[in-house]
């Protein structure tokens, strides 16, 4: 495959072929209506006993539109980010174990996060809203879910609609700082109306709250969490490899591919590869045990932490691949890679379905592109991947569908911190 000289950025691949829609996983009828939410769950930490965690909102499916879960109906406090909500901590789209490259048919939760009280942190660049509260064992998760009757909500308000609820006391700004905003668990529910489409709830506080994490430390975890207002089959799109050896041959496959790029990238921003011996750097051979396919020399890229995801959005046989992986730089590194591939139906070759190069020095140009899963953010059966986009000062969480060509951004979250 040929590519023309990628600079940097964001490079989107018309090149995507996969099978029809109709070999996709059931999904609800158009009479259906869907509730959804997917946010992002933070920690440091063990996630059984993190010493601070925090809830982002990433998207809300409602009234058969996608919104942004931090802006819809977010006086006083957002709709997907009301105190008793509860999210479900899940990989791959499936509340299973945390190992990505291997999840079992069971549907054993990793947890889950039973909200409290959310605000807005107005000493960051960019306020935007959080949530905190209990943390719930996989025990204590699968109890809260199978005691919940599946939900039919009969009328979903718009937001123009909601908004005509009576506003909020004249003196609710004074009892906080400036430009802050922050609710606990009200009396009287938020909207109260018995008709109006809710999110799965959870139980009643039992355990401590887990303290509130405000900072971007740099043993941050994250992973992808849902509430929906119906309980649903869980789902995994997670790609099962046939054997070891065809993953390493993926990865070096997708290695070579982003070679030529990455070589482009360096010589026009005039940077320098850092000369890497990868015996006298342990996480040169990537979370995996995997040796980089690339020589350390000071003329050819040494790709370092390389991670290989795999994942089968629309169906259980296609698989997507995501590499990504950092290259070493001598000042102000180093690069960031991440690189989105797909198969050829007709045949075994591969095709750049996404293609993004960035470097530390360059973030507010091009944003880092981190994935974090694979999700089903309007409960169809088929995955977007969910990303982070890091820049130097603010970050933003997007949502994109690799079933078109190009592929699509389907939602682009308000920067936070």
């Amino acid at each position: 495959m040929h590519l023309r000289p990628f600079i940097g950025g964001l490079l989107l691949i018309a090149t995507l072929r996969l099978p029809p829609l109709h070999a996709q996983t059931d999904h609800p009828s158009s009479t259906t209506q869907v509730t959804r939410a997917i946010a992002v769950y933070e920690w440091t930490g063990d996630l059984a006993h993190p010493t601070a965690a925090r809830l982002l909102p990433v998207s809300l499916f409602i009234n058969a539109h996608l919104e942004d879960a931090g802006l819809y109906l977010a006086q006083p406090i957002p709709f997907a980010l009301q105190p008793g909500t509860l999210y479900l901590l899940q990989r791959a789209g499936q509340t299973g174990v945390p190992d990505r490259r291997s999840l079992p048919a069971g549907v054993e939760t990793i947890g889950a996060l039973n909200i409290e009280s959310a605000h807005t942190n107005p000493t960051t660049s960019a306020p935007a809203w959080a949530a905190y509260g209990n943390f719930l064992s996989p025990t204590e998760a699968t109890a809260a879910t199978s005691t919940k009757p599946p939900a039919t909500p009969p009328t979903f308000p718009t937001e123009a609609e909601a908004g005509t609820a009576p506003p909020a006391p004249s003196n609710h700004k004074k009892k906080q700082p400036k430009q802050q905003a922050y609710v606990t668990p009200p009396t009287t529910p938020i909207l109260d109306d018995p008709g109006r489409p809710t999110l799965q709830s959870g139980p009643p506080a039992a355990s401590a709250t887990v303290p509130e994490l405000t900072t971007l430390p740099p043993d941050l975890h994250q992973v992808a969490a849902v509430s929906d207002a119906a309980n649903r089959a869980p789902e995994t799109f997670a790609y099962t490899w046939p054997s070891r050896s065809i993953r390493d041959q993926t990865r070096h496959t997708l290695e070579a591919l982003a070679l030529p790029q990455l070589t482009h990238y360096i010589a026009f921003n005039h940077l320098t590869p850092a000369p890497t011996d990868p015996s006298s750097r342990p996480e040169a051979a990537g979370r995996s045990g995997e040796t980089p396919v690339f020589a350390a020399t000071t003329t050819t890229p040494t790709l370092i932490n390389p991670q290989l995801l795999a994942y089968t959005l629309t169906d259980a046989t296609t698989p997507t691949y995501i590499l990504t992986a950092e290259l070493p730089l001598t000042t102000n590194g180093p690069i960031y890679l991440t690189l989105i591939a797909q198969p050829n139906a007709s045949s075994a070759e591969l095709h750049l379905t996404l293609l993004s190069i960035t470097d530390a020095t360059h973030l507010d140009r091009t944003p880092w592109l981190r994935p974090i899963d694979a999700v089903d953010p309007d409960a169809t059966g088929r995955a977007s991947i969910l990303f982070e986009l890091r820049s130097q000062t603010t970050r933003q969480f997007a949502l994109y569908t690799l079933t078109t060509a190009p592929p699509q951004q389907t939602l682009l979250t308000t920067p936070i911190e």
